[in-house]
């Protein structure tokens, strides 16, 4: 609960300040404040986003497959600008619907599947943001952040409790062509819930991050993460890398979309293993309409097994497959060599009522990186269709075939959702 305590004293000050700033400019502008706030409120936005969510898993070596039927909303609310500054906030709840019949990982009920979707009431975010420096905006308080494919940080927004972060960011735009990022993370607010004893991660994270979109070859971007956690020290790592993406038109609507991305990390701070490992991902792909086709291979590395790459605070569900097996690397590393192919209709015709349905389907061939060890495959599928007036339905499933690691795994999801 202290992260909790943490985020509203930071909000609480941070309003206070604001508003001595505020007062200060005298009381003969009262009038003047109160149109300003009136402004503020006029220009905010809201936001309402639910989700029903029933997810069924069969895992090889437990006696119950688990059934798990979940509703997630939450409601969100932010500022126009007052003085410079912006303020919002969003709660987020989650509630159990019908029998409990899934481990969450706090219920007790180990003879089920893990499903991370526990009953829970939050903040998901709290914060001020001041707009008060040219070219910089700076945010303080709790936040949620995703950073370019949230490979190394994202808010899981799969899971029905979102992962959010307490403490400070700073978007620079000042050089032209030219977005900095920093970010300081004290506290990791986990999907597990507060209700869980690892529901917070105590941190002292620093993300560097600095993106050039004037080349002509694409986009080039390069990154520092320094993470330490307090709580868990065998997460704490360091990363440099960076990575080149782009799209090329090849004439018609055929055109060659890349990604190439390197990046070594390291132990660092309270980390008790002496490490170093390399990260790749190499993923060139054609798009012809809306049919994309992508050949991706991404390493994970190990160093001889001592350890290997991890990313703690990553959106880890949109990578190595929808089983979520790979959620931590083995320590013999991975390798994952897999075809994405995704289709997007769009249609005006007779098939108006299909009109935006996603369709991707993947096949993953897992290996290690230390002795080539073959883990296992795994056949994906996701269908998404936006229905009228904000709701949208989903359905996704996964089939984890094991060879030498864990166990066979299959998965079928079905969401419908609103967001408004």
């Amino acid at each position: 609960m202290r992260s909790v305590k943490l985020v509203f004293v930071e909000f609480t000050a941070l309003s206070a300040v604001a508003g001595l700033l505020l007062a200060g400019t005298s009381m003969a502008k009262a009038d003047d404040f109160a149109g300003d706030l009136h402004t503020a409120v006029k220009d905010g936005k809201f936001w309402l986003k639910s989700r029903y969510r029933y997810e069924y898993v069969d895992q090889a070596g437990l006696p119950e497959d688990a059934r798990a039927s979940t509703l997630s909303t939450r409601i969100g609310v932010e500022s126009g600008f007052i003085h410079g500054f912006r303020f919002g906030v969003e709660g987020e709840f989650v509630v159990e619907l019908g029998p409990d019949d899934f481990n969450n990982t706090i219920n007790g009920n180990t003879a089920y599947p893990i499903v991370v979707d526990v009953q829970s009431a939050e903040f998901d975010q709290a914060y001020v943001e001041s707009h008060h420096m040219p070219g910089v905006v700076i945010k303080g308080g709790r936040y949620a952040q995703n950073l370019d494919n949230m490979r190394y940080v994202g808010s899981v927004a799969w899971r029905q409790n979102d992962q959010t972060f307490d403490g400070a960011t700073a978007t620079i735009t000042a050089v032209p062509g030219v977005t900095g990022f920093y970010g300081y993370i004290g506290n990791v607010n986990r999907i597990y819930s507060d209700r869980s004893p690892v529901g917070d991660l105590h941190s002292n994270v620093h993300l560097f991050h600095a993106q050039s979109k004037e080349l002509p070859i694409g986009t080039l971007t390069g990154y520092t993460y320094l993470m330490e956690f307090y709580d868990a020290p065998d997460l704490s790592n360091a990363s440099f890398g960076g990575f080149l993406e782009g799209k090329q038109a090849l004439g018609g609507d055929l055109s060659f979309n890349y990604r190439f991305e390197y990046a070594r990390q390291t132990n660092y701070a309270n980390q008790p293993v002496d490490y170093g490992v390399n990260y790749a991902r190499i993923a060139p792909s054609l798009s012809w309409g809306g049919l994309t086709t992508t050949l991706i291979y991404e390493l994970l590395g190990s160093d001889d097994g001592a350890a290997a790459f991890q990313t703690p605070l990553a959106t880890g569900h949109v990578f190595n497959g929808f089983a979520d097996v790979f959620l931590v690397t083995p320590a013999n590393g991975l390798q994952d060599y897999y075809v994405d192919v995704r289709y997007k209709l769009k249609s005006d015709g007779t098939l108006s009522l299909l009109n935006g349905l996603l369709l991707i389907g993947q096949y993953h061939e897992f290996r290690s990186d230390v002795g080539d060890i073959d883990y296992g495959s795994e056949l994906d599928f996701y269908a998404n269709l936006p229905l009228r007036d904000g709701f949208y339905a989903e359905l996704k499933y996964a089939n984890y075939q094991a060879e030498t690691y864990k166990t066979d795994t299959e998965k079928v999801i079905f969401g419908l959702g609103y967001n408004y």
